[in-house]
């Protein structure tokens, strides 16, 4: 089975310039387990997001099929920088349709904190076929740990709704609940955990 495509644009954690973080390294370990491939860039204004969008966009990328956005965020908005933010909407503009298929993964505090009216907009915008993130903040370490099992999914399952089967099985409901993951399908319908009666009494 080939590997799935990852495409990542990641902001810029950190105001000091000698202060690292990435999420990089999990991106690294996904393709030494020979589970992805991956494209990584950095973005820190809102016009090199704009850009590297609109490239990831093109026919040559469609097997990159999984858009990360890796990033600070709050209800509706990316934050690049401490200084520069994008809404969904600055988002949706690049993709607008042309993300048949593609599905997408906020990395990001509170971005699917969000109606389920908008969310929908944002997936008939871009066509994107689902889009995935928290409702909550979460922590650097869970999150990492989170997303490892969630790209590969995202990036291999042969149906959209991958991520729903696994991440709501009794192994990971309840950390999936716990960081307030949520999905919508361009369907309409939207998915959150519910942890298992079992994980709940362990």
């Amino acid at each position: 089975m080939a590997r799935g495509g990852v495409f990542c644009v990641e902001g810029q954690w950190h105001r000091n310039l000698d202060e690292e973080g990435s999420v990089q390294p999990t991106l690294e370990l996904l393709e030494r387990l020979g589970r992805i491939r991956y494209i990584h860039k950095d973005v820190a204004t809102p016009d090199e997001i704009e850009y590297f969008l609109g490239r990831w966009a093109l026919r040559q990328y469609a097997d990159y099929h999984v858009g990360f956005f890796a990033m600070h965020g709050e209800p509706g908005k990316l934050w690049l920088t401490d200084r520069h933010s994008v809404d969904l909407a600055d988002v949706a503009e690049p993709l607008a349709g042309r993300c048949e298929g593609r599905r997408l993964y906020f990395g990001s505090c509170s971005v699917m904190r969000f109606s389920d009216s908008e969310l929908h907009d944002f997936l008939t915008t871009t066509g994107a076929a689902m889009v995935c993130g928290y409702t909550r903040s979460v922590e650097w370490v869970e999150a990492a740990a989170f997303e490892t099992v969630l790209l590969d999914v995202l990036a291999n399952s042969p149906r959209h709704d991958g991520a729903e089967q696994r991440l709501g099985s009794a192994r990971w409901a309840a950390l999936s609940a716990s960081l307030g993951f949520r999905v919508a399908y361009a369907s309409g319908k939207t998915w959150r955990p519910r942890p298992h009666a079992s994980a709940q009494a362990a």
